[in-house]
């Protein structure tokens, strides 16, 4: 990166104040736990004030703070009324839901699964959960990683770790922040179970809070919010090729002329080289780098003639009053001994729409990378019922409340910050994008997961002395407030699931706490590990999606069948979520949307899993079913 030197002394102190006191918390919370229940619902004794608190800042991660932002800077607002499922799932949770789970007084949501199903769907809803969860744990640790790296670059690490860079395919410096990142927050949820969690999640909202409107301060201060909505529609787009191969010393074209401008003003080009931190490449010279084609001579083979990666840079700028730049398009050019023939790869179609474009409603992108309103919609219902009716990380939280009321109050508190939080972040992006659009400035990372921490070290300052210190430290906070519920949560299912079921019946409570310990400790690990691997598979705003969407389908479906039907049998519902899982899994290899994973899960789930039951296996007995589904519930009092 071009700046080094974006944080003072005083956002070090920062942070570094704020990461001790969190590992405080954790510690502290950690005294006087006596058995897994002290550790994994918190004693079952939570206000419903900090539950709320915990349930936004767990679900929301790292991933929603930089990828919600990444979304709107690269793409366009179409994001913002899908807020409105969470108040969807928050009914959906409450009214239906919540009446059948709270009372059984569980430790994990699939505990009820063998009370409807039978032992071995509730080992495969588990195992569901712990794969859906174990690829977004490594996700949020691997995007605030990501953004360290553009604001706190360590070139000393780039420069150590360069062979480790090149076959992970990100730089030293995130390979850095992954292992301080993981490890910070592997500590304390160690040491203070679920309590911690939860108190630590409180100080990670209002940090969070702060910190976004710092920005928009600073945004409407700058542009106003009259001339951001104005310009947003009018920033061109750069296109380019975005991956090609060549031969040794030959002539290679880079071609921008796809470039677009939504208000037919003339634009001006720019093509330059980027240098990064992964790879030691050579310098070369562009012809033509203010014109829509450039190109360049390859190097020559060098002696070893192991490949060389080339990046380069295409920004185009209106030429209006002000004249607005666009972010830049990113071209890699593989240097080697046999390339092989490649069609240019274009950005999608989508990438034509102006920011302003609001909703498309069209039905295309089924096969193909791209959004729609429709994919936004069934993807993100999916996903918010999953995450409030199904998914242990919020069940978790309801279950140590002391009281039914206490945890409707805590979904609707939740539900309610949800909806103009989340869709200020994805303006947030937009804002930043028109920001850079009209303060033209070279050291913007090319990585739109970066850019935000990259504005916020670069201008927070300039307002109070540490205050970009605070937002960086609220990076760590979104990290480690998903990072300790997904670890915590995950352990709980480890060890009430299958340890506890399965392996080591009827021991001491001291001994499952020592067991939740060490389970806790080795995920954190292994999390740490896999998220070192995530660099290859998209944008930040992608790789959540992707990694969670392919589970969530079946998991949802067993439970849907579980609490809307009384017919459906074990044999029914583990057939029907196998074939779930392999619709998803051939969809997914035809290059199926990622948006729609979840609806190809979940549809032969509960459709052929409730067919199946009519015909195939025993059907439920009345044990199964008496208070475990919407049609026979108690009656609350």
């Amino acid at each position: 990166m071009e700046n080094t030197e974006l944080l003072g002394f005083s956002d070090y102190i920062v942070i570094v104040v704020y990461l001790v006191i969190v590992v405080a918390i954790g510690s502290f919370m950690a005294r006087g736990q006596k058995n897994s229940d002290d550790y994994f619902v918190a004693s079952r004794r939570m206000h419903w004030f900090p539950l709320a608190l915990s349930i936004w800042a767990s679900l929301t991660s790292a991933n929603s703070m930089l990828g919600g932002p990444s979304y709107g800077y690269s793409q366009d607002l179409q994001y913002i009324p899908i807020a409105l499922t969470s108040i969807v799932a928050a009914v959906f949770a409450i009214q239906l839901i919540l009446p059948i789970l709270y009372p059984l007084t569980l430790t994990t949501s699939y505990t009820y699964l063998e009370h409807r199903f039978g032992l071995v769907v509730r080992c495969v809803g588990s195992a569901l959960f712990i794969l859906l969860r174990g690829g977004w744990l490594a996700s949020v640790i691997y995007a605030p990683s990501l953004a360290l790296s553009a604001v706190i670059p360590i070139p000393a690490i780039d420069e150590a770790l360069r062979p480790l860079s090149i076959s992970l395919g990100i730089s030293g410096s995130t390979i850095f922040w992954i292992v301080v990142v993981g490890t910070g927050a592997t500590i304390y949820t160690t040491l203070g179970g679920l309590k911690a969690v939860i108190w630590t999640d409180v100080v990670q909202f209002f940090v969070f809070v702060i910190g976004l409107g710092a920005i928009w301060f600073l945004l409407l201060k700058d542009l106003g919010g009259t001339d951001m909505m104005k310009h947003l529609g009018k920033i061109p787009r750069s296109h380019a090729a975005s991956q090609s191969e060549a031969k040794w010393g030959e002539t290679v074209e880079l071609d921008g002329s796809k470039s677009i401008s939504f208000d037919d003003t003339s634009l001006v080009y720019q093509w330059r080289q980027r240098k990064t931190a992964v790879s030691e490449s050579p310098t070369v010279t562009l012809t033509n780098s203010d014109q829509p084609q450039s190109s360049f001579v390859a190097p020559n083979r060098p002696e070893d003639g192991e490949p060389v990666e080339l990046t380069f840079t295409l920004n185009v700028t209106t030429e209006g009053s002000p004249p607005l730049q666009s972010s830049p398009a990113i071209v890699e050019i593989t240097i080697m001994d046999d390339p092989h023939p490649k069609h240019p790869a274009l950005p999608p179609e989508y990438h034509q729409r102006p920011h302003n474009t609001w909703f498309d409603f069209s039905t295309k992108f089924i096969f193909s990378t791209g959004l729609t309103f429709w994919l936004l919609l069934i993807g993100n219902t999916l996903s918010r019922l999953n995450d409030a009716g199904t998914d242990q990380v919020a069940l978790q939280r309801y279950f140590s409340a002391p009281t039914m009321k206490s945890s409707k109050r805590a979904i609707w508190v939740n539900a309610i910050c949800d909806l103009p939080l989340m869709s200020l972040l994805y303006l947030t992006g937009a804002g930043v994008l028109v920001y850079y659009a009209v303060h033209h400035h070279s050291g913007v990372p090319i990585s739109t997961g970066q850019v935000m921490p990259y504005f916020v070290a670069h201008k927070l300052n300039l307002v109070i002395p540490g205050l970009a210190g605070l937002f960086i430290a609220a990076l760590f906070a979104a990290t480690m407030s998903s990072v300790d519920s997904g670890i915590n949560s995950i352990s709980a299912a480890l060890t009430t699931d299958w340890y506890r079921r399965l392996i080591a019946k009827n021991r001491e409570e001291g001994h499952y706490l020592g067991v939740a310990r060490m389970i806790t400790l080795v995920l954190g690990v292994l999390g740490t590990c896999v998220a070192m691997f995530l660099g290859q598979i998209g944008e930040l705003w992608q790789i959540a999606v992707a990694l969670m969407g392919f589970w969530t389908g079946p998991l949802l479906g067993i439970f849907l069948l579980g609490f809307f039907t009384k017919r459906a049998n074990s044999v029914g519902t583990l057939i029907g979520a196998t074939v779930g899982l392999v619709c998803t899994t051939y969809f997914q290899r035809a290059g199926g949307n990622e948006f729609l994973y979840s609806l190809v899960g979940v549809v032969p789930t509960v459709g052929l899993g409730y067919l199946l039951s009519l015909f195939v296996g025993k059907p439920p007995s009345a044990e199964n079913v008496h208070h475990l589904t919407v049609w026979t519930r108690k009656k609350e009092v």
